[in-house]
C-alpha cells in the first residue's frame, strides 16, 4: 500500500492537503502558504516520511503541518472505513481478535 500527503496551491496565498491512498485521492485540510511547506509536500512525500520529523530539518512551518496529519488522517479514516495509519490496523486487529 502506498500512501502519499501532497500539497497543491489552490489560491493564492493558500495550500491544499491531500492524502493518495488506494488509489483514491481525500481532502485533508487547507492552511495559509508556506515555501518550505511547498517545498517538502509538493511532489508527494510517503506518509511515514509526512510524519517524520527529522526530516524537516528544523523548520517550524514543516513540523507543524505534520503535527497536524495524524488527526486530520483519523477523521478521513472513520469517515471513509480505510485504514493508513499503523495504529488505526493494529486497533482493529485487536478488536477483530476479541470480538467474537
Amino acid at each position: 500500500m502506498k500512501t502519499n500527503v501532497y500539497c497543491l496551491t489552490t489560491d493564492k496565498g493558500i495550500q491544499s492537503f491531500y492524502l493518495e491512498a488506494y488509489g483514491e485521492t481525500h481532502y485533508l485540510f487547507s492552511q495559509n502558504f508556506r515555501r518550505g511547506v511547498k517545498e517538502y509536500f509538493g511532489q508527494g512525500v510517503n506518509l511515514d516520511d509526512a510524519m517524520d520529523y527529522s526530516r524537516a530539518k528544523n523548520n517550524y512551518s514543516v513540523v507543524h503541518t505534520m503535527r497536524k496529519l495524524p488527526s486530520y488522517i483519523k477523521y478521513i479514516e472513520k469517515e471513509h472505513d480505510i485504514e493508513v495509519l499503523r495504529s488505526t490496523a493494529r486497533k482493529k486487529a485487536h478488536t477483530k481478535k476479541y470480538a467474537a
